[in-house]
């Protein structure tokens, strides 16, 4: 099965601690093609465009600014892109701010017949530069996708949102799924150290993705992607 994988790539300054940065590229398409290889899956991967960030995964917290965000992805594009996308049934999309993706060009991508997993980071982090400060995202903005990923704190921030699937990264604990008109469900991780956890979020829906496209109902979806993070990512 193939996985479409949409979004801007970057360049990224990480800092992880013990005055070490570590200058290195980045962006989803970057580490969520690398989750798909390393589960026996070769994506379909659209770099949509460019930007650049600073990440600090410190005391165990992370936070990020963005030095400069994509342009949006235009209406006129999406012809080509669905072409190369053709045969994807589940295509996940990568969004670093909230400009990235316009709701009417995720329409369009869902009226040909996709799948979309969208990453909801970007949602909350508004459309502009500077240091990532979450906020609300309105239901329009996701009306069209399948599947939601957010983590708890972009959760917070973003508000009720009504989906099909939400997928809640709870980082090393696992993840909350919660299927539209069904009690959410807990899938707990492994208790293992992740030494940078830098694209896991981006891993997690690749891989979510991936089992969903082999058939998988949600749950088991969510289980497969939660295992395969561990193993990618524990030191």
């Amino acid at each position: 099965m193939t996985v479409g994988v949409l979004g801007a790539g970057s360049t990224d300054w990480i800092e992880l601690g013990n005055d070490r940065v570590i200058r290195r590229p980045g962006g989803s398409p970057l580490y969520a093609a690398r989750a798909l290889r390393f589960a026996g899956a070769e994506p379909c991967v659209i770099e949509t465009g460019r930007f650049e960030s600073r990440l600090s995964h410190t005391d165990g917290r992370t936070s990020q600014e963005l030095v400069a965000v994509p342009e949006p992805l235009s209406e006129d594009r999406v012809p080509e892109l669905l072409e190369r996308l053709r045969g994807c049934e589940w295509v996940l999309l990568g969004g670093q701010s909230a400009g990235d993706f316009p709701p009417s060009v995720l329409r369009l991508i869902a009226d040909a017949g996709h799948r979309i997993c969208l990453d909801g980071q970007g949602l909350a982090r508004g459309p502009d530069p500077g240091p990532v400060q979450l906020g609300p995202v309105s239901q329009e903005s996701v009306a069209a996708v399948t599947a939601l990923k957010v983590n708890e704190v972009e959760h917070a921030a973003a508000g009720p949102l009504d989906v099909p699937e939400l997928l809640l990264t709870r980082g090393r604990r696992g993840a909350t799924l919660i299927v539209r008109g069904h009690d959410p469900v807990d899938v707990e991780a492994a208790p293992v150290t992740f030494g940078d956890p830098t694209g896991a979020g981006d891993s997690f829906g690749a891989l979510y993705c991936l089992a969903r496209a082999r058939g998988e109902e949600p749950v088991p979806a969510v289980r497969f992607a939660v295992g395969m993070v561990e193993a990618l990512y524990s030191t």
